[in-house]
């Protein structure tokens, strides 16, 4: 894996760390987790289609968006969702707790839909270093979140 990479992973991940608490204090402010999703939604979507239009002629892309498959979409109410949730857990469990979660989330379904071959990944088969993985990844939870 090129280096550049790791580090753009990386930077995404701290401005995660970043924008959640941020999306939590706007919940906050505005006095609902479902609220602070308009505005974040509406700057997403405006801010997606100045980088799509500055990196190109995008005509033919855009007129596919209405082609996509139902299911694909759904992407977008699991964001939102993820969004309400982080603006109602944050505040109460913490950030650090919450990301440990997150994460552990994250790397646990990985394995799994990997090794089923879930939405048009290619299976990859469960090794007893993945296994142990999920285990170490389980006891980091309890340490860091119950401890």
């Amino acid at each position: 894996m090129a280096i550049h990479l790791v580090f753009l992973a990386l930077l995404m991940g701290a401005i995660m760390s970043i924008y959640l608490p941020m999306i939590s204090r706007t919940a906050q402010l505005l006095g609902s987790g479902p609220m602070a999703n308009v505005p974040f939604f509406a700057i997403a979507l405006v801010s997606s289609v100045v980088i799509a239009m500055a990196t190109g002629a995008r005509a033919a892309q855009f007129q596919k968006i209405s082609t996509l498959p139902l299911w694909l979409l759904t992407a977008g109410v699991m964001s939102a969702g993820m969004i309400i949730g982080s603006s109602y857990l944050v505040p109460r469990i913490g950030i650090g707790a919450f990301f440990v979660l997150i994460v552990s989330g994250q790397v646990l379904a990985a394995m799994i839909f990997g090794y089923l071959g879930f939405f048009g990944m290619p299976a990859s088969a469960m090794t007893w270093g993945k296994a142990l993985g999920a285990v170490l990844v389980v006891a980091g939870v309890y340490l860091v979140t119950f401890r």
